[in-house]
């Protein structure tokens, strides 16, 4: 009987439809239902799987002509309806022709939509895509605490240009004792002058009450070379220079100039999981006068310290839907100049849940 059952199941995946998406991997099932830009699968595997199709590179249906979705608006669900005919077929035959950004339907010839579908059907490449995140932790019993994370990322692609903004705020106490209460936000402008060099500047603002810095503004200018620019793998490196300016406790405010090298990388796992990873190093080779904690007191450092950062970043991010995801982020950031010697670095994991809009 199990020998049957398999040989069923084979025998029905020869005659399922198979969805390639933009990362590589394909499904394969029965097509239930396609709309709203969706597309409804039956998977001997996974169940009902909602797949959306700007995921989506190409689909095979045998009730139906092949379909390349590259660049195409959503389309009208064509699956529901029966088998096609001979004649309807033929003209089938057309449509998969098509170039791939027309969009298309069973049984009209591609000349008829090319050009045809209207403007408002078309989704917009250049609106605003990004996330909300939420981490909330509370301890009790032997120990007393509370903590929580609220970030929201925002991008946008327009031509040659790529526009992220970023919002943080970070708090948390253990046992009546300030642990973290920090709030960061930047704004980074790219342009691409070729395939692979770009330019950038990033505006940055922070504000960390447990570090002692009260405002802390930075503007950077520089440029970047992609060495890796594939569909699933991003890897960018690059380095500018960056003006700081920074009031911490009133007693080592002033400007700063420092280079800067940066890194980031993006790994697409599948349709469902993505790595993302940055990392930044500042350096000034000339002090600010800036003071330090030396037995209780505040003492000028005297060329003593250097002002230099590192911060790394990483993130493993699932999609639950294609609006909620789980997202699980390890942070590090040492800033040298910090008055507190035993705050001068810290790090943390934090997991929450996203909302994408």
């Amino acid at each position: 009987m199990r020998l049957l059952g398999c040989l069923a199941s084979l025998a029905a995946v020869g005659h399922a439809a198979e969805v390639q998406l933009r990362n590589g991997d394909r499904l394969t099932g029965e097509i239930t239902r396609r709309a709203e830009g969706r597309i409804h699968l039956m998977s001997p595997l996974f169940g009902n799987v909602v797949i959306s199709e700007s995921d989506v590179v190409f689909v095979t249906d045998p009730r139906a002509a092949a379909d390349s979705l590259v660049g195409a608006p959503p389309q009208v669900s064509r699956y529901a309806s029966t088998p096609p005919t001979a004649g309807a077929a033929g003209s089938s035959a057309l449509t998969a022709q098509a170039a791939p950004g027309t969009a298309t339907t069973p049984g009209t010839p591609s000349t008829a939509a090319a050009g045809n579908a209207p403007d408002a059907a078309k989704p917009n490449p250049n609106r605003w895509r990004g996330t909300i995140e939420f981490g909330f932790q509370q301890e009790a019993g032997r120990r007393e605490g509370i903590s929580t994370a609220l970030r929201a990322d925002a991008e946008r692609e327009h031509g040659p240009n790529q526009l992220k903004v970023s919002v943080r705020s970070l708090y948390s106490e253990l046992d009546d004792q300030l642990i973290s209460e920090r709030s960061d936000a930047s704004f980074r402008w790219r342009r691409d002058l070729s395939k692979r060099v770009f330019a950038q500047a990033v505006t940055s603002f922070l504000s960390d009450n447990v570090k002692a810095i009260d405002q802390n503004y930075e503007q950077n200018a520089g440029f970047g070379y992609a060495i890796i620019k594939r569909e699933r793998h991003v890897i960018n490196v690059g380095g500018g220079v960056t003006g700081q300016f920074r009031d911490a406790l009133k007693l080592n405010e002033g400007f700063a100039v420092l280079g800067e090298v940066f890194e980031d990388y993006t790994f697409r796992i599948n349709s469902r999981l993505t790595f993302v990873q940055d990392f930044l190093a500042q350096y000034s080779p000339v002090s600010r006068g800036d003071y330090i904690l030396r037995e209780g007191e505040l003492v000028a450092a005297n060329n003593e310290i250097r002002n230099y950062r590192i911060r790394v970043n990483s993130a493993l991010q699932g999609k639950v839907t294609d609006s909620i995801s789980m997202n699980l982020r390890f942070e590090y950031d040492l800033d040298n100049t910090v008055i507190d010697q035993s705050a001068k670095a810290d790090q943390r994991l934090i997991s929450s849940i996203g909302y994408a809009f």
